[in-house]
C-alpha cells in the first residue's frame, strides 16, 4: 500500500483519530446529538480522504484540481472578499462601539472601542503589506 498524497493521508489520520477519540468519550459519557454529528462527519471525512490519498488515480485528480487556474482564482477571489467583509464589519463594530459614548456620555465599551480599533487597524496594514509584496512581486 503506498501513500499518493501525503496531506491528505495526515488530514484522514488526523480527522479519524478526532472521530476515533470522540467515539470512545461518547461511549464513556454517553452520546448527544451534537457529538454524534461531529463524530460521524470527522469519522467519514477521514476516511475519505485516507482513502482518496491511497488511490493513485484519485490523488493525481486532487492534485490537478488544486493546480487548475479557475480553482486558484476562485480561492483568492473569496480570501480577498473574506477581508474586505472582515474590514467592512469590524468598522461598523467599530462606530457601533462607539454610540453609548454619545449617547450616554459614558466610557461603557471603551474596551470594545480599543478592541475593534486594533482589529481594524491590523486588517488595514495586513492588506497595505500584502499590496505592497504583490505590486513588487509581479
Amino acid at each position: 500500500m503506498k501513500i499518493y498524497n501525503k496531506t491528505n493521508f495526515g488530514w484522514g489520520l488526523f480527522l479519524t483519530a478526532i472521530g476515533l477519540a470522540m467515539l470512545a468519550t461518547s461511549i464513556w459519557t454517553g452520546f448527544d446529538i451534537k457529538g454524534t454529528i461531529l463524530m460521524a462527519a470527522c469519522l467519514v471525512l477521514g476516511a475519505t480522504f485516507l482513502g482518496r490519498s491511497l488511490s493513485h488515480a484519485l490523488s493525481r485528480e486532487d492534485k490537478l484540481a488544486e493546480l487548475d487556474e479557475r480553482n486558484r482564482l476562485v480561492k483568492l477571489r473569496s480570501k480577498s472578499a473574506a477581508l474586505t467583509w472582515s474590514q467592512w464589519l469590524c468598522l461598523a463594530l467599530l462606530i457601533l462601539s462607539r454610540l453609548p459614548v454619545g449617547l450616554f456620555g459614558r466610557e461603557i465599551c471603551a474596551a470594545l472601542t480599543i478592541a475593534f480599533g486594533l482589529m481594524y487597524l491590523i486588517l488595514f496594514v495586513t492588506e497595505l503589506i500584502a499590496l505592497a509584496y504583490f505590486d513588487r512581486k509581479l
